[in-house]
């Protein structure tokens, strides 16, 4: 993977973990964010909304794959949290186009389940 683009998922992951505005900064002013079962948010500004309800409950990103063709980038993730003494994982994929530097366009799914606590000291 290349550095421009690690950073790009750097900064998505810095907003799953709590801070929206470096997440903003990754996606193009006119992007558009899909998440399955959701409203399509248009913009910036909706998306940076979108990340501020992450950070609360210990959030943790990781990124297991990446594949890249030319702007199109599928990426397979885990959004892992804590609530009271469980965990539980976001399993994703999302497929990202890419223009001028920033990502255009998120497209994704999740599958939640129980996740180890250990990332937390366990309970």
């Amino acid at each position: 993977m290349d550095a421009a683009l690690s950073d790009l998922l750097r900064a998505v992951g810095e907003g799953f973990e709590g801070d929206a505005d470096a997440a903003a900064g990754a996606f193009h002013e006119d992007a558009v964010l899909v998440s399955a079962g959701q409203p399509p948010l248009h913009g910036r500004d909706a998306i940076t909304g979108w990340f501020q309800a992450f950070g609360g409950r210990r959030e943790r990103f990781s990124v297991a794959d990446v594949l890249r063709d030319g702007d199109r980038v599928a990426v397979e993730y885990a959004v892992a949290f804590r609530a009271d003494a469980h965990a539980y994982a976001r399993h994703g994929i999302a497929l990202l186009r890419l223009r001028d530097g920033s990502i255009s366009s998120w497209r994704g799914v999740e599958v939640e389940a129980e996740e180890d606590l250990s990332p937390w000291g366990g309970d």
